[in-house]
C-alpha cells in the first residue's frame, strides 16, 4: 500500500516538472519582453546652454574726474528717484569762475583796443584835406595810406588776439557746464560715494549710480564655436536656482565683435576666446548680479525623432534595436541634435519602423522578442 502511493507521487511530481519545464520553454520562447514606438516627425530646436547674470539695461555710473576738481556737493541720496536731466552733484567752480571772467575782461579790453583803431583810422582820413594844403595832395595821400595801412594791420591783429579770447571764453563756459553732473535716464539712485574723487582708492568706484529698475537684462559669454552659430534676435529661456519654479523669455540684442580679454587670457594666450553676449528679458524681476541659466535656441526645424534612451552607440557607432519579424534587429543611425527626451534622427530609419525604446543590456541582434 505504502509502495503504490510513493509511485503515485513520484508521478505526480514528474508531470508537475515535466509541464513547469513546458511553461519555461514556451516563455522563453516569446523572448524579453520590449515597449515599441514608431519614429515620428516634430519640431524641434537646438539649444546652447550657458550661464549668464542680471544686469540692468539702463544704468549711469558716474566716476571721479580729479581734473575737474573736488565735488562741491552731492544733490542726490541713495533710493531717490531721479529723472532724465536733473543735476545729480556740482564740483567746485571757484577757479573757472575767476578764469571766466579774466577772460571776459581780455575780451572787454579787445573791444576797446579795436574801436579805439577804428576812431584813429576814421581821424587820419578826416585829415587827409588839412594835410594837402600843408604838404600838397600827392604827398598827403600817400603819407595817409601809409598811416591807415599801418592801423589796418594793428586792427588786424587786434581781430585775432580777440578771437582767440573769445574761444577761450567758449571753453570756459562749456567747461563751467561740465562741472553740473546730470542724469542720463530716469531711474533710481543705487549707490552714492562721497569720497574725495582725488583719492586713488575711490577712483575704483562710481561716485554716483543711478539705473532703471524696470529695464533688466542678462550678459554672459559665448565659446568660439558658440559665437557661430548665436546670432542677434534669436530666443532665449532663462532660469535661476533662486526661483527654480520661474522661467523668462528673452531674445538676443547684442554680441560682441571682439572677445573680452581677461588679465588671465593675457598672460596665458592658450586660454580660449570668451565673446560677451547681451539679452534683453522681459517681466524679470530678479536683482542685478543674480545668477541665470540661458538656454538660447539657435535653430528650429522639423525632424524625425525617436525617444532618447532608444538610442545606443559602441565605439564610434549610432544604433537603435528595431523589432522585425518577431526578432531584434541592429539598426545603424545617423543622429543630429537632442532636444529634452527626444533624439534627432538623419539617416537609417523611416516613420513605419517599430524602434525598441528601451533596449535592455542584454539585448542582442537577431534575438526573439515579444512587444507589449
Amino acid at each position: 500500500m505504502n509502495k503504490k502511493i510513493w509511485i503515485a507521487i513520484g508521478v505526480a511530481s514528474l508531470v508537475l516538472l515535466m509541464a513547469g519545464v513546458s511553461i519555461y520553454r514556451q516563455a522563453f520562447a516569446k523572448g524579453p519582453e520590449v515597449k515599441v514606438v514608431n519614429p515620428a516627425k516634430e519640431e524641434i530646436a537646438d539649444e546652447i546652454m550657458i550661464p549668464g547674470t542680471v544686469v540692468l539695461e539702463e544704468e549711469q555710473k558716474v566716476y571721479a574726474s580729479p581734473e575737474k576738481g573736488k565735488l562741491a556737493e552731492i544733490l542726490v541720496k541713495e533710493g531717490e528717484t531721479v529723472k532724465k536731466g536733473d543735476v545729480l552733484a556740482k564740483y567746485d567752480a571757484s577757479a573757472l569762475n575767476l578764469e571766466l571772467e579774466r577772460v571776459k575782461l581780455q575780451a572787454e579790453s579787445g573791444y576797446l583796443r579795436i574801436n579805439q583803431l577804428d576812431k584813429k583810422i576814421k581821424n587820419v582820413w578826416e585829415k587827409e584835406s588839412e594835410l594837402s594844403k600843408q604838404i600838397g595832395k600827392k604827398a598827403a595821400k600817400e603819407q595817409t595810406e601809409a598811416e591807415v595801412d599801418q592801423l589796418d594791420a594793428e586792427k588786424r591783429l587786434a581781430n585775432i588776439d580777440l578771437r582767440q579770447v573769445l574761444l577761450q571764453q567758449k571753453d570756459a563756459e562749456s567747461r563751467l557746464k561740465d562741472l553740473e553732473i546730470k542724469s542720463l535716464i530716469d531711474g533710481v539712485v543705487l549707490q552714492v560715494n562721497e569720497e574725495n574723487p582725488a583719492d586713488p582708492a575711490a577712483a575704483v568706484k562710481p561716485v554716483i549710480h543711478i539705473g532703471n529698475l524696470d529695464a533688466k537684462g542678462a550678459t554672459g559669454y559665448l565659446s568660439e564655436f558658440d559665437s557661430m552659430k548665436v546670432k542677434e534676435g534669436q530666443k532665449v529661456k532663462l532660469h535661476s536656482d533662486v526661483l527654480p519654479d520661474e522661467e523668462w523669455n528673452g531674445v538676443v540684442e547684442e554680441i560682441a565683435v571682439f572677445p573680452e580679454e581677461t588679465q588671465a587670457q593675457a598672460l596665458v594666450e592658450t586660454t580660449a576666446a570668451q565673446y560677451p553676449i547681451k539679452v534683453k528679458v522681459s517681466g524679470m524681476d530678479m536683482k542685478p548680479g543674480f545668477q541665470l541659466i540661458m538656454e538660447i535656441e539657435t535653430e528650429r526645424k522639423e525632424a524625425l525623432t525617436v525617444p532618447a534612451e532608444a538610442v545606443l552607440t559602441d565605439k564610434d557607432t549610432v544604433y537603435v534595436f528595431i523589432v522585425k519579424e518577431g526578432k531584434s534587429h541592429k539598426q545603424e543611425i545617423e543622429t543630429g541634435i537632442a532636444f529634452g527626451s527626444k533624439m534627432e534622427v538623419i539617416s537609417g530609419l523611416i516613420e513605419e519602423v517599430q524602434v525598441i525604446a528601451n533596449p535592455s543590456d542584454n539585448l542582442k541582434d537577431g534575438m526573439e522578442v515579444s512587444v507589449k
